[in-house]
C-alpha cells in the first residue's frame, strides 16, 4: 500500500469536513424556512448558522493555504469592476456583522479596476472581515483603492487597534509570528506577482476608523 502524506491526509479531511458543514448548513435553512418569523428560536438558528458559515469559510481558507504553502495553488488573475467584488464581499458578510449589531460597508472609487484571483481575495477578505468582527465596536469597512502601482484591498474597524510592536510592514513575512490568517493572507498576497514585483500585506492604524487595518497589496 502506498503511503500517503501527512499534509495530504490533513487536506482531504478539511475537504470532506467542509462538505459536511455545507451540508449541516442545507439542513439549517430548511429548518428555518418551516419556522415562523416570530419563533423565538429563530434567532438561535441564526446565530448557529453564523457560526457554521464561518467555519465553512475557514475551511475554504486552510484548504487554499495548503495548496500556497505546498505550490499546489493554481492563480486564476481576471479583472474586475471594484465597487462590485466589494459589494458582493459586503453582501455576503452582511449577516454575521448584523448578528453582532455592527455596521458593514464599503468604499471605493465606482470606475476602479483591479486585477488579481477572485478566489483568493474573497477568502482573504471574509478571514479579515471575521477578524475585525471579534474587535470592532461598532463599524467596519471594507475599501480598495489605488497606490503607486498596487490595488489595496483593506478591511478598517473602531476597535482597540494593533498592538504597536505588530504594526509592521509584513512584506518579509514569517509563519511563526501571527496567526494562520495572517499568515495565508501574506501567502495569498505574495503569490500576485507582476515581473519582480509581489504581493504584500500591511498591518497599520486605521486613519479611517481609528483602530486596526489591514491592506493587501497587489501589483497591477
Amino acid at each position: 500500500m502506498k503511503n500517503l502524506d501527512i499534509s495530504t491526509i490533513l487536506a482531504s479531511a478539511i475537504h470532506e469536513s467542509k462538505n459536511q458543514v455545507g451540508t449541516l448548513l442545507y439542513k439549517l435553512q430548511s429548518l428555518k424556512d418551516t419556522l415562523p418569523q416570530s419563533d423565538q428560536n429563530q434567532d438561535k438558528i441564526v446565530t448557529i448558522e453564523e457560526s457554521l458559515k464561518k467555519l465553512n469559510d475557514e475551511w475554504v481558507e486552510y484548504l487554499y493555504l495548503y495548496k500556497l504553502a505546498s505550490d499546489g495553488y493554481e492563480l486564476h488573475i481576471d479583472t474586475f469592476l471594484m465597487d462590485e467584488f466589494l459589494d458582493d464581499q459586503t453582501f455576503a458578510l452582511q449577516p454575521s456583522a448584523n448578528a453582532k449589531s455592527l455596521e458593514l460597508e464599503y468604499q471605493c472609487d465606482p470606475k476602479l479596476i483591479g486585477t488579481f484571483d477572485e478566489r483568493l481575495m474573497t477568502a482573504v477578505v471574509s478571514t479579515a472581515v471575521y477578524n475585525a468582527i471579534r474587535f470592532a465596536k461598532s463599524k467596519i469597512c471594507i475599501n480598495a483603492s489605488l497606490d503607486n502601482g498596487f490595488l489595496v484591498l483593506a478591511i478598517d474597524d473602531d476597535g482597540k487597534g494593533f498592538d504597536s510592536d505588530l504594526i509592521e510592514d509584513t512584506s518579509d513575512f514569517d509563519e511563526s509570528n501571527t496567526g494562520l490568517g495572517l499568515y495565508f493572507s501574506a501567502l495569498s498576497a505574495n503569490a500576485h506577482q507582476l515581473k519582480d514585483t509581489k504581493g504584500f500585506i500591511k498591518r497599520e492604524v486605521s486613519s479611517l476608523l481609528g483602530g486596526a487595518r489591514l491592506a493587501v497589496y497587489l501589483p497591477q
